[in-house]
């Protein structure tokens, strides 16, 4: 049958106008209307509470709305839970692995159009959750949070059609914080308390602040988008880098997802990938938010860098608060809705799954999700359940979690085809045999490593050093003094070059505000791997002792050129973090640079003129048990670590010295050596006194293992062993005190009040040498900087657990008996403990626990021996606890009754008191016995009159006492003649309880 063309073209027509009205059904229409209905005007405040808990009563069954908290003036932060059905707790393997998004808008008040979107996508999702299939499957799939309203307080104070006013704008809180500046920033150290202390992560930050924060480590998002506005555009991490200059590009590990996300958005966006908005051209609608400019504090980076979620900024208009009456709003929500679902979806791009236990098939809390080449770890939440954002391409996965061996699913093919579900991959980790959480295999494979890095230091120490030195590679770049900016770009350029082994960071800045910098080199430089020691290097804390910061400069670049082409380099990165500071001091090294002559040395003190090796709290001494020993006063001890214990004057430190200590505390470090100039020799402590002392050296509880560290540095020097070279040192090294007394040196301070081993290390007797010098510096104590660095491996080392859950436990002492000092075990309850070859008894010990001692334990000079400990809570008295207790009852029974004179006589007060009283109560009990009035004269031995609970069994007993519960728990209600109150159910319970206790 022949059709003509105008008939096809008439046919196509109807086939379009049929399918347009199935898309767009009278129910449809009607929804869509509804929805610009509201998008007619602003909600206030009062207006947006309203509404949501209308929403929440009518769509109850997928629907909540719930506060997180508060602004400074008492209104609620509302957040809308959307899905289908609202999770319960309870075990379903679908409810547990539906991943968390969030939205978040209006933190800056001004910025009002986020604000009405959320509002009317709340509407569009609740109207369209079982007509729309896609609406259906979207809540079905996803727990949807949205917070319309993160700055309530400054948006009721904004003025409607200011399009970016300053001023009294209302883009800041009640207080006038930008609350966009106002999450840690992970450059810039914590807040300070008023007496000197560093606060938590949370001190010092708004209402609104920590409410978020707090909301974010709770729920575990999974995806977040963070509405603002003022342009038009999808800014994604990093916000902020490390030197806080606009146009420097902030990558992140997962920089390659973050612009496939903020692509996602702005390709569905109606306009924004167009980049025709506002006069300034972003290529495809996207950028880098510190390319754009630099945000020190933002909310996006906080996301991704403390939680497992991964959070894009998103500016949807020009205009910040447009008027609502010209159909504005209802224009932005035609640009955004389809940008909006879309973006949602991407919660299921990747892999999820659970981690568990392989014999309970219990889920495994805060086990690390590592991507091979992307360094930047998740972690599994309650029940085990884990997602992990990816790209399409094949993977290497890795699972660690303390007490398991680690699992690696090889090749993994992430296609993201199924856009409901990411791709479920389940890793079921081995506990291992009967030794416990840590295999037999596993420790003797780190045995095996630590063994042959031993080895490797030890060959240092001898004339094999020449033969091990000369298969290491050495840089090219010719030595030369390198000045601020010549060392920060060398640093960076050395992070760029090797990303998949370093990290730069900075701990804070100096007295002239420069930055004081840290690489970390391992081989994965952005986590603390549990049961990985972690050990640094600091230098040029005077500014004019130069050789030691060139030489960490060149050990960096050292030990990245040869890792993976040498055994020795490659197994000490893999299984030690090493973080390097090539200066303390830059502002003192720049001044020192500068000038012609540097026999003076004006440049060893800080811009403020002060020596920062004497600026740390001065620890001071007593005399130990051990007539020899030396220990610190009672008041310093490094179980108590908080800053406050060493001053409440809060400009005490100087800012390099504050850095250097929090930065200290945060970090295990378990050994660190802190490289000085002008002489030659490893100088390990005490360097201060006991007062009025007459002895030369003031030795440590750890003096022999002082010893043992301090030579291996000096011995793997091609120079300091022979002792001969500027002042005159037996072996090489000396105490501290022995050569001359400091007090408030940083060795002293590391000691005491942290897990940390520190020892000064003198690395040459010129002290500002000529550049053409340097190089035989480097040869000299290149050796003795891996040999010192490797002594890490000696000792003890091992993990704490809870005997009965497995679980990890934090901040155990390990005490080694008769030394005293003390170190503490980490979040991942793992420790290192450097200890000279012995035999040594050891006892970890923590509040709410039963301590645990481990007896004869070897070490020897080769791998640290591995001890593990299960401690049994003692939250109620057992067998053991109780004979314990009896025990010690008895033991100062006995010891008071060998005081004969004063036992005898307290013991014949007691005996006359005691007699006094029964002869009263028999001379009353005479008095009384004709009596007749008395209830009692017929009782006999039962001295009460009988009650009506004695006569109850032990189940009517057992209502009683819990009245409430079971009355709670089986639904029962009080009959129709009874005034049920649950207050008074609850009084009754209480009272019922207090009878039988």
């Amino acid at each position: 049958m022949y059709i003509s063309s105008s008939s096809l073209w008439l046919i196509l027509l109807l086939l379009y106008t049929s399918y347009i009205f199935c898309q767009r059904s009278p129910l449809k229409v009607e929804k869509d209307t509804a929805v610009y209905e509201l998008l007619k005007q602003y909600h206030r405040y009062t207006e947006l509470n309203q509404l949501l808990n209308q929403w929440a009563n009518n769509y109850s069954k997928i629907a909540q709305v719930s506060s997180i908290g508060k602004t400074s003036t008492g209104r609620e932060l509302l957040v809308a839970h959307l899905s289908s059905p609202l999770p319960l707790n309870n075990d379903d393997e679908f409810q547990l692995l539906k991943p968390k998004f969030k939205w978040v808008a209006n933190m800056h008040g001004d910025e009002a159009v986020g604000r009405e979107m959320m509002i009317a996508l709340i509407y569009y999702l609740l109207l369209n959750s079982k007509s729309d299939t896609r609406i259906n499957r979207l809540l079905t799939t996803t727990d949807i949070y949205i917070m319309p309203s993160m700055n309530p307080d400054g948006f009721e104070k904004a003025v409607e059609g200011s399009c970016d006013k300053v001023g009294e704008s209302g883009r800041e809180n009640s207080h006038r914080v930008d609350l966009n500046r106002d999450f840690p920033s992970p450059y810039k150290p914590l807040n300070s308390m008023a007496n000197g202390k560093i606060g938590d992560l949370f001190y010092g930050r708004q209402e609104e602040t920590i409410a978020v924060m707090k909301w974010i480590l709770k729920e575990n998002f999974v995806l977040s988008g963070n509405l603002h506005g003022g342009s038009v555009v999808a800014s994604y991490p990093y916000d902020e880098t490390i030197h806080n200059t606009s146009s420097s590009y902030g990558r992140s590990p997962d920089d390659s997802l973050f612009r496939f996300l903020a692509h996602t958005y702005s390709n569905k966006h109606l306009t924004m990938s167009k980049s025709l908005d506002c006069g300034a051209e972003f290529l495809d609608g996207i950028t880098n938010g510190a390319a754009w400019y630099d945000v020190s504090g933002g909310m996006q980076d906080f996301n991704y860098l403390h939680s497992n979620a991964f959070e894009i900024t998103f500016e949807l208009s020009c205009c910040k608060y447009p008027l609502a009456k010209d159909g504005t709003l209802t224009k932005e929500w035609d640009n955004n809705r389809e940008a909006l679902l879309t973006y949602m979806e991407m919660s299921h791009l990747g892999i999820k799954g659970f981690i568990r236990d392989v014999q309970t098939t219990t889920g495994i809390v805060g086990a690390l999700i590592q991507i091979e080449s992307i360094p930047h770890a998740v972690r599994s939440v309650q029940s085990g359940a884990y997602w992990r954002l990816l790209l399409p391409g094949l993977y290497n996965i890795t699972v660690t979690a303390t007490g398991y061996l680690s699992q690696t699913k090889y090749n993994v093919n992430v296609t993201n085809e199924n856009i409901t579900s990411a791709l479920r991959l389940d890793f079921p980790l081995q506990i291992g045999n009967d030794d416990g959480p840590i295999s037999t295999q596993d420790v003797s494979s780190i045995n095996s490593i630590y063994n042959t890095l031993s080895n490797y230091a030890r060959k240092l120490s001898t004339d094999s050093r020449h033969e091990l030195l000369g298969n290491l590679m050495e840089p090219k770049e010719k030595f030369q003094y390198h000045t601020y900016d010549l060392m920060v770009n060398k640093l960076k350029e050395l992070n760029t070059k090797y990303p998949h082994i370093t990290t730069l960071y900075t701990i804070g800045q100096s007295a002239e505000k420069r930055d004081l910098w840290v690489m970390i080199i391992s081989d994965h430089p952005l986590v603390h791997e549990a049961g990985e020691p972690e050990v640094r290097y600091i230098a040029n804390i005077h500014g004019d002792e130069a050789v030691g910061r060139e030489c960490l400069i060149r050990f960096i670049e050292y030990l990245c050129i040869n890792y993976k082409s040498n055994d020795y380099i490659t197994k000490l990165v893999d299984n030690v973090r090493i973080h390097i500071m090539p200066t303390l001091n830059p502002d003192g090294f720049e001044y020192e640079y500068k000038q012609s002559a540097h026999a003076l040395g004006m440049g060893r003190l800080n811009a403020n003129h002060l020596d920062l090796n004497r600026e740390f709290p001065a620890i001071q001494l007593e005399s130990s048990l051990k007539k020899d020993i030396a220990r610190p006063k009672q008041e310093f001890n490094n179980n108590n670590n908080r800053l406050d214990k060493f001053t409440k004057d809060p400009n005490k430190f100087q800012p390099e010295v504050r850095a250097a200590m929090h930065w200290s505390l945060i970090y295990p470090f378990v050994l660190s050596g802190n490289l000085h100039g002008g002489s030659l020799v490893a100088n390990y402590p005490f360097d201060n006194k006991v007062k009025e002392s007459i002895d030369h050296e003031s030795k440590s509880p750890d003096d022999s293992t002082f010893r043992m560290l301090a030579k291996s540095y000096s011995q793997a020097h091609l120079k300091m062993y022979k002792g001969e070279a500027c002042d005159r040192f037996q072996d090489g090294i000396t105490n501290g005190a022995d050569w001359y007394v400091i007090e408030g040196g940083m060795q002293d301070w590391s000691y005491v009040f942290t897990s940390n081993m520190e020892v000064t290390i003198e690395v040459g007797c010129d002290k500002f040498p000529n550049e053409n010098d340097l190089q035989n510096y480097w040869n000299d104590n290149k050796g003795a900087l891996l040999a010192f660095v490797t002594q890490v491996v000696h000792g003890i080392r091992g993990f704490v657990f809870d005997s009965k859950t497995q679980v990890p436990v934090s901040g155990v002492v390990i005490h080694i008996h008769n030394i005293e000092h003390n170190v503490t075990t980490y979040r991942d309850g793992d420790f290192f403990r450097i200890l000279s070859p012995g035999v040594y008894d050891i006892t970890a010990e923590r509040v709410g626990y039963e301590s645990e001692t481990k007896r004869n334990i070897i070490v020897t000079n080769q791998s640290s021996t591995y001890v593990e400990f299960k401690l049994k809570s003692n939250d109620s008295y057992n067998s053991g606890q109780l004979a314990s207790t009896i025990k010690e009852i008895y033991n100062q029974s006995t010891e008071f009754i060998r005081h004969r004179p004063l036992f005898l006589i307290i013991a014949g007060i007691c005996a006359l008191t005691l007699a006094m009283v029964f002869g009263s109560i028999v001379i009353y009990l005479r008095c009384c016995a004709g009596s007749s009035i008395s209830p009692y004269a017929r009782v006999g031995f039962r001295r009460y009159e009988p009650l009506s609970q004695d006569d109850v069994d032990s189940s009517s007993l057992l209502s009683r006492s819990n009245g409430y519960k079971v009355v709670r728990n089986t639904h029962a209600m009080p009959s129709d003649s009874e005034d049920y109150n649950e207050e008074d159910t609850l009084f009754k319970s209480k009272s019922s309880q207090s009878i039988f206790a």
